[in-house]
This record gives C-alpha cells, sequence and structure tokens, in this order.
C-alpha cells in the first residue's frame, strides 16, 4: 500500500475512532519520511489520534515503524535512562558516570534541549574542547574501552522527529500514544538493553500530575519491554529546581562537585544516587546500594567522568574552573520567613532570559549563563537575604522579575515534599 492512499484510510478510520492496522500505520510512517505524505494531511491524522487515542496494539506498532525508519544500534549490555525534562535536571551527569563505575556501561544518544535550558548534549558542550560528533565506530569503542559514552543523536527514528515537528505545530504534543511510541522508538533505536525512565512531574515538567506521570511511565515500561528492553521507571517532582544550578556549564560544575564529594543539595545527591542504584538493579549487579557508595566514596566515580571527557575531546582540568558568565547579581528577599516554594517552572524562564535556553530551535545559547538557587524548600530566610543567584547579561532585570514571581513564602515552617514520588 503506498503513502497516498494510506493516509486518506488512515484519516478515514481514525476520524470515526476505528483502529489502524499495523500495515497502514507503516505505509503512512514511510509515506510521510519520503515526502510522499504532505504535512497538511499528517497534521490531519495526528489531530485525529489526538481526539480519538489510539490501542496500544496500534502505539506499538508506530513505535515499531518509527524505530525503523533509520539506522539502529545495538548495545544489549548497555544501560540507559532517559527524562522527560525537568529543570536543573543533572541526573544524566551524575547518576550515569555512577553507574559506568560500577560495571553498567553506558551508551546514550541524547538530543539537545529546547526551551528553559540545554539538554545534557548542550550541558557537556559547555567543558571546553568536548565532542559529541563521534563517527558510529568511535561511540562503539568508547562504550567498549571507557563504558560511558554521550553522544548526539543523528539519524535514529528520523520519523519521529519529522512527527514531532509538525505535532510541536499543531497542538498535538500532549498526547500519550504519541508521546510513548516519540520516546521508546528513539531509545530502541539507541539499542540498550536496560532502560530507566525518569518521568517528571510538577510546574517544571511536562506532567502535571501523578497520575498523569503514572500513566505515561506504565505505556513507556510496556512499550519497551515489548521492544525486547528490560525496562523500568521512578516519577520524580519537579515542583521546584533539582539541586541549585540552573543552565548549561553550572549544571556541570554542580554535577562535578557532587562527583568528587563536596556538599550539593540533599535532592540531588539522593536521585543520583537512587537512579543509579536502580540503573545497578536492571542489569542485575549485586548489592546495588553498596557499589554506588563505593564508587563515591573511592572517587571512581569522579575518575570516571574525567575519563569520559577525556575520551570526547574534552578539557577534564577544566572541568574544577568551568567558564560561568561573569555578570552575576544576587536576588534577595524582601521580607523574612520560610521558603514555600521557589517554582521551577519561573526559574526555568528566567534561565532561558538569560540565555541558557532555546526559544527557536536555531537559537544560540549563552553556555554561561544560568539561575542559581541559594535556598530550598523549608529553610527559614531573613529579609535581605540572597535566594538566588543570576548568571548572564542578556535581561538581568527581567530575569529578576520572574525569580521574584516564583519565590513564595509561609510565615509557617513548611516541610519538602519528597523527590521520588513512586516508581514501577
Amino acid at each position: 500500500m503506498h503513502g497516498g492512499n494510506a493516509i486518506l484510510d488512515a484519516i478515514e478510520t481514525k476520524k470515526f475512532g476505528g483502529e489502524l492496522s499495523e500495515e497502514i500505520i507503516w505505509a503512512v510512517v514511510a509515506g510521510y519520511t519520503r515526502g510522499a505524505v504532505p504535512d497538511y494531511q499528517m497534521a490531519s491524522l495526528l489531530m485525529a489520534i489526538f481526539t480519538r487515542g489510539m490501542s496500544y496494539e496500534e502505539t506499538l506498532a508506530l513505535t515499531r515503524a518509527m524505530t525503523d525508519s533509520g539506522e539502529r544500534y545495538s548495545f544489549p549490555g548497555c544501560v540507559d535512562k532517559h527524562s522527560t525534562g525537568g529543570v536543573g535536571d543533572k541526573v544524566s551527569l551524575t547518576a550515569l558516570p555512577i553507574a559506568a563505575a560500577c560495571g553498567a556501561p553506558v551508551a546514550k544518544l541524547s538530543g539537545r534541549g529546547l526551551g528553559t535550558t540545554g539538554g545534557t548534549i548542550d550541558k557537556l558542550e559547555s567543558i571546553p574542547g568536548f565532542s559529541v560528533a563521534l563517527s558510529r565506530e568511535r561511540f562503539e569503542r568508547q562504550v567498549e574501552e571507557v563504558g560511558l559514552a554521550i553522544v548526539e543523536a543523528g539519524e535514529q527514528a528520523p520519523a519521529d522527529k519529522e512527527i514531532y515537528a509538525l505535532r510541536d505545530t499543531t497542538g498535538t504534543v500532549d498526547s500519550f500514544p504519541l508521546i510513548g511510541s516519540s520516546i521508546v522508538s528513539k531509545k530502541a533505536a539507541t539499542g540498550a538493553g536496560y532502560l530507566l525512565y525518569d518521568v517528571k512531574r510538577g510546574s517544571g515538567a511536562f506532567m502535571k500530575t501523578t497520575e498523569d506521570a503514572r500513566g505515561l511511565a506504565e505505556l513507556l515500561v510496556r512499550l519497551s519491554e515489548s521492544m525486547g528492553i528490560k525496562a523500568s521507571a521512578v516519577i520524580t517532582d519537579m515542583e521546584n529546581p533539582l539541586g541549585s544550578a540552573v543552565g548549561n556549564a553550572l549544571e556541570v560544575r554542580e554535577s562535578v562537585r557532587f562527583l568528587a564529594g563536596d556538599e550539593v543539595p540533599e535532592d540531588l545527591a539522593h536521585e543520583a544516587r537512587y537512579v543509579a542504584t536502580r540503573l545497578l538493579k536492571l542489569k542485575g549487579i549485586p548489592d546495588p546500594e553498596g557499589k554506588v557508595e563505593d564508587a563515591l566514596r573511592s572517587g571512581a566515580a569522579h575518575e570516571k567522568f574525567g575519563e569520559f571527557v577525556r575520551a570526547q575531546g574534552g578539557d577534564a582540568e577544566a572541568l574544577d574552573e568551568l567558564p560561568v558568565s561573569r555578570e552575576v547579581r544576587d536576588v534577595a528577599t524582601t521580607r523574612g520567613g520560610y521558603l514555600a516554594r521557589l517554582g521551577a517552572s519561573g526559574i526555568a524562564r528566567a534561565a532561558l532570559t538569560l540565555g541558557a535556553g532555546r526559544e527557536n530551535k536555531g537559537d544560540k545559547l549563552d553556555p554561561g549563563a544560568g539561575v542559581e538557587v541559594l535556598v530550598k524548600v523549608g529553610d527559614e530566610v531573613e529579609e535581605g537575604e540572597p535566594v538566588a543567584r543570576l548568571y548572564g547579561e542578556r535581561n538581568a532585570e527581567r530575569a529578576e522579575a520572574l525569580v521574584r514571581e516564583a519565590l513564595e513564602l509561609s510565615d509557617e515552617p513548611v516541610e519538602p515534599a519528597p523527590g521520588i514520588l513512586d516508581s514501577l
């Protein structure tokens, strides 16, 4: 069946709530990828899927079709984690070196960030000399020799890239079958045998409720298992930023400090350890908690990060003094009280305003820009005390206003919410 007929059949079937056959789904995806199906017809089908939903079988067929639309890797012995995106989310930068130091090799293909801060790739590029563009052969060799490689996703699941761009402009992003197939197709194409999903929920995340986050997590795990990947998921809180740093070089700096054994906020330290432990458990490595503690205490995880940076051309000596913006201003409170909330979405917008993220795909990032949060929920603050530090030359006054809007103080003591909300 060729793309032209398939797309018309698919629109007609889905418009009335019918189920699409695997054959039709493959024909539509193939037709759209090679340009035989125009955007306006694909947009029509996406809207029909958005309103009518998809069965599990349809979602799995879509995932398979997108996975097979480009080149695929195979790393059956490797672990990987995928986060649905948060603010100050440096779990990949912290948990993955620990896992690698404990004998669970990591092969990760990652994207650039679109939105408030950079993706893992942008963060790593704030390290002088670091290259995310490795050939397939070099990527595979580094996984073998170093046990940790993170490179920019290239032609994996190109159908997903095309479809996602269209979803973004047609208001059809937030559909579970479309989100699930998009994420899992990219992960299946990477080929890691063990996969942990970190599904964020809260103001700074895509999922606003724990129920929605759990629903997505269940779908991601089920699709992954159907694709032959051993998977599990954790649901984490994203009402407030994770750790203190939000911005590219700032987040790498905080991650390196954690791996070196320096003091970092407890929420980050706990989540990094927890995710690393879960990855080792998935791979069946005995005494995962003990191994994670050993890797941190002995400095093995810190050494592994340095080895990984050097392998990808980065200057490991520069890690302790990463270039961050010299334009710095503190945001102080106008009254005393207990910190009830420092809304993640507001802090993220402030970081974006300073230049730490992209509003449009081609925007240039300022790797040294961002926000450092100086207090955490539950802390008592005095009038005039700094609560955040802004790095960057762009729009500092606007960024300060956004931080103030995100700040909520209480006269009564406040108990911070747990970081790990659920797991499956």
